[in-house]
């Protein structure tokens, strides 16, 4: 009989030089959105030491967010884990360094009762990097299939004995993944051989890598049995979750149902961008699976989905956040201004393209000041540098700073600087990521105050 304790995890480290740091501890949902969720989060405390404590029913591979680092690793149940980070003087690191192009890596060292997984999967893994990049050219062409297998030889005398159903799994699909890509056995084998009688094994990161690469453009161009005919009248013209599976089950491969329900999740997600499909009857099959399907993965995968397409789409409310201005005042954005159009601008001091928008936006301030309000988000990491900025004066606007607020970041999805995004009068996204000033955006306000006027008039 399994107990609570049975199925916690305990994670502990030390951080010298990252005391006052948030440490998020982060989880894919599933591993077909790769929708991120946040599973706890601690402060370093003034010893450099941070620790959490959960509960997971199966191994799952999880990740710390640190500042715009992140660092990954596998937790099995009723396990302990302890990371000891090299020492970073956080204060001291380069702003100039974009951490989207270049992000940041903390090198750590693991110990504890759950380390032994990740050894075995880290010496694995290093040993197959280093063959592959030896033998990529040979590998990917499929000149020569004899090569992977001979390897394999080799790593099963190493890695065959371990006696963990995890790393074993994880270690027999990373092999798929390879024969997939050098075309070592026909894909009809290979999905007898690795999907088809086998259950899903939904979080084991080397499955799911399996998956994609076996069923990548599968709906639209993998499968004889499925005609693009098919697909635009189940969906376009029916938009019908039953007809849809039922003109998949043609296709052999597909006759297990999760496997096809699967197959078809995997499908939409790449097929809501599509312009040949009605993209209100591609989230009508999602919501359907996410209310209806037997399969509770399904479920959470479709809502993920959906959540991914829609989230910061126009017309959806936009994510919430406070921060203090200048004067010290709190902000609640964007509630604080209900009524006017905002345009919000995320920057920072080191990139020279949101300088050169600050000159363009110029005139569009003027002329718009009174219909819009305009935030601009600095992200640089030395405050000083941001108020050095402002004080100067010569960019009009509320001035605020993310204070280390990542997950404000994340919730406006930052990947890049600059990035805008505008508001409607309601606190719904307009247009994201919106275009630069220095890209039309005079034209698309004064588009803006025309069609508002246009709506007034009796």
């Amino acid at each position: 009989m399994a107990f609570g304790s049975d199925f916690q995890i305990r994670i502990s480290g030390r951080f010298p030089g990252a005391e006052g740091q948030l440490v998020r501890l982060m989880e894919y949902n599933d591993l077909i959105s790769f929708r991120e969720k946040e599973v706890a989060a601690a402060q370093v405390d003034e010893q450099g030491h941070f620790s959490f404590t959960f509960s997971r029913f199966q191994p799952r591979f999880m990740f710390f967010r640190i500042d715009h680092a992140r660092m990954g690793f596998f937790v099995e149940p009723g396990k302990d884990y302890f990371f000891e980070f090299d020492p970073v003087a956080f204060f001291q690191l380069d702003d100039s360094r974009n951490p989207y192009l270049d992000p940041w890596y903390f090198r750590f060292n693991l110990s504890g009762t759950g380390a032994e997984l990740n050894h075995q999967i880290d010496a694995f893994e290093d040993m197959l990097n280093e063959f592959v990049l030896e033998n990529f050219r040979l590998i990917h062409s499929g000149r020569n299939r004899n090569l992977l297998l001979e390897f394999r030889q080799q790593t099963d005398s190493i890695f065959g004995e371990i006696d963990n159903e995890f790393f074993r799994e994880y270690y027999e699909y990373k092999y798929a993944y390879y024969n997939r890509i050098g075309s070592v056995e026909r894909i009809p084998d290979q999905m007898r051989r690795y999907v088809l009688n086998r259950p899903v094994l939904y979080h084991n990161t080397q499955y799911m890598n399996f998956f994609h690469v076996a069923f990548d453009q599968y709906l639209v161009s993998g499968s004889r049995s499925i005609t693009i005919w098919d697909l635009r009248h189940t969906i376009n013209e029916l938009n019908s979750y039953h007809a849809l599976m039922d003109s998949l089950g043609k296709d052999t491969l597909l006759r297990n149902e999760v496997i096809r329900e699967l197959v078809m999740l995997k499908g939409l997600q790449d097929l809501h961008s599509n312009p040949d499909y009605r993209r209100s009857h591609v989230e009508d099959i999602l919501s359907y699976v996410a209310y209806n399907s037997k399969f509770p993965e399904h479920r959470t995968i479709a809502e993920n989905i959906l959540f991914s397409k829609r989230h910061l789409a126009p017309g959806q409310p936009a994510p919430s956040f406070s921060s203090k201005n200048q004067q010290g005042e709190l902000l609640n954005i964007p509630e604080d201004f209900n009524g006017k159009f905002v345009f919000i601008g995320f920057w920072a001091t080191w990139c020279e393209t949101c300088l050169m928008e600050f000159a363009a936006l110029q005139p569009i301030y003027q002329k718009h000041k009174d219909d819009f309000v305009f935030i601009h988000i600095s992200t640089d990491r030395h405050r000083n540098r941001y108020e050095a900025f402002v004080a100067a004066g010569a960019v009009p606007g509320i001035h605020l700073h993310y204070n280390g607020d990542f997950r404000m970041l994340d919730a406006y999805r930052i990947r890049s600087m600059p990035t805008y995004v505008i508001l409607d009068e309601h606190g719904r996204v307009l247009d994201y990521p919106a275009r630069r000033p220095s890209d039309g955006l005079m034209v698309f306000f004064d588009w803006l105050m025309f069609q508002k006027q246009r709506q007034s008039r009796p």
